[in-house]
This record gives C-alpha cells, sequence and structure tokens, in this order.
C-alpha cells in the first residue's frame, strides 16, 4: 500500500479528494527494482497502471536489428501502461529502469473504475494518450532522415516535447525565449544514443557540432537550445 503522501505527487492523483486518495491507496502495490532492471515486458498481460514513484524508467522496444531503442524517458510523478489497461492488450513496449526506482501497481479492474467515474483521472489520461500520440508522430518524422546526427537531434526535440508536456511538480523543458529553450534533467549520452540508433561517440560528435554551431551550450546537469528554429532545421531540412 503506498502512502497518501506520495500518492499526492503522482500527475494522475494531484487534487483528489482525500477521501478518494485514501480509497485507491489501498489497492496501489509497491514494488522496487534495481538498475537495468525490467519494470515491464513488451508481451506482458496489461494488467496494471503503473505509477513512478522513485527513480527513473526508460522505455524502449527492439529494433529489426535486435538492438535496444529508447522510446521515452519516465520521471517521478508520471504513470504509464495506460494504452494496455483501456484495449485489454499486451504491453507494446519494454519499461527498464535506468536508476534503483520504487514503482506502484494500480490494478487493471481498480484503475478502469476510475477512468469510468472519476472525471478528473478519465480527463488525465485521455490528456495523455493525445499527447502520446502527438509526440510519437513527430518523433517518427525526425528520425526518419538517413543521418545519423539528425536522429540525434531529433532526440533533443522529443525530449522538449515529452517534457514539455508532462504533468508533475517539475516541469524539465521551459521556454525562455521565442528561440532559446532549457532542457534539464537530460538524459545521459548513452540513453540519447539508444533512443537515436547511433552509438555513443556519433551523440558526442553530434553535440559537439551544435556547440560549434552555436546552437546549444552545456551546463551541469541541462542543455540550453540556443535556437531552437535552426535546431528544427536541422532535423527537418524541408
Amino acid at each position: 500500500m503506498i502512502s497518501i503522501e506520495l500518492l499526492k505527487k503522482q500527475s494522475l492523483f494531484q487534487g483528489l479528494e482525500p477521501s478518494l486518495l485514501q480509497e485507491i491507496a489501498q489497492f496501489v502495490r509497491l514494488q522496487e527494482f534495481p538498475k537495468r532492471a525490467f519494470v515491464l515486458r513488451r508481451g506482458d498481460p496489461g494488467d496494471a497502471l503503473v505509477l513512478l514513484v522513485q527513480g527513473r524508467l526508460q522505455v524502449i522496444s527492439i529494433a529489426e536489428n535486435g538492438r535496444e531503442v529508447g522510446i521515452n524517458l519516465l520521471e517521478p510523478g508520471d504513470f504509464f501502461g495506460e494504452i494496455a489497461l483501456i484495449d485489454n492488450g499486451v504491453r507494446s513496449a519494454s519499461v527498464v529502469s535506468l536508476a534503483p526506482s520504487m514503482v506502484g501497481f494500480l490494478p487493471r479492474e481498480r484503475a478502469l473504475w476510475h477512468f469510468h467515474n472519476t472525471p478528473q483521472i478519465a480527463e488525465r489520461i485521455q490528456r495523455r494518450l493525445c499527447a502520446t500520440i502527438r509526440r510519437e508522430i513527430e518523433f517518427r518524422v525526425s528520425m526518419g532522415g538517413s543521418k545519423a546526427y539528425a536522429r540525434v537531434y531529433g532526440v533533443l526535440l522529443h525530449h522538449r516535447s515529452s517534457q514539455g508536456s508532462a504533468q508533475g511538480a517539475v516541469q524539465d523543458a521551459r521556454l525562455t525565449g521565442p528561440r532559446t529553450v532549457v532542457l534539464e534533467n537530460l538524459p545521459s549520452q548513452q540513453a540519447i544514443a539508444s533512443m537515436a540508433n547511433v552509438s555513443r561517440e556519433t551523440v558526442s560528435r553530434a553535440l559537439a557540432e551544435l556547440q560549434k554551431l552555436q546552437l546549444i551550450r552545456k551546463e551541469p546537469r541541462r542543455l540550453v537550445i540556443q535556437d531552437l528554429r535552426k535546431l528544427e532545421k536541422l532535423v527537418n531540412p524541408d
């Protein structure tokens, strides 16, 4: 069972009545995962809505060549697994821990009850689904180019989009000017390499090229995109 204080930090349940939080808390099962452990595997039954309480997770899929490809990063307060929950299908991707993590599982039957009977929860899940569809369309377009550097730049734009739309106490991407964006909690170069399906060395060279062009500025734990429009043109020159 999860504590009410931890449940309040979950984006899906923020602002709900204490009595409702208490009722939900009784059904949430907590589980700890060490670094590099599988939280979910593709093909598993969608038997629960999943909450990230502590740590950091990455959604991954397997490319045709057998290589793991990172799809998205998950931060504390995020929820996932809603697609398999709603269509009663299997998990469409795997989720692994990038750090020691604590995860909560709300059983499918209870999660669906709230989806049909708690308007705030239903609206947040629907908004999440819409945001996911939009991000994936944008991401696939940006990944369509054959140039490795363009795929790396596309991951940066995807991180801006996914973090900027996340619901939670911390907003990891914020607009600071008409063409300047600050990305905080940036993925490691290895994680970016996985998402772009390139080597870590390619990521390092791509970022160095952006610095040479004065399009980005590196700072501790964050990266400043100094000209968003020019970066977008490098990803989609047309």
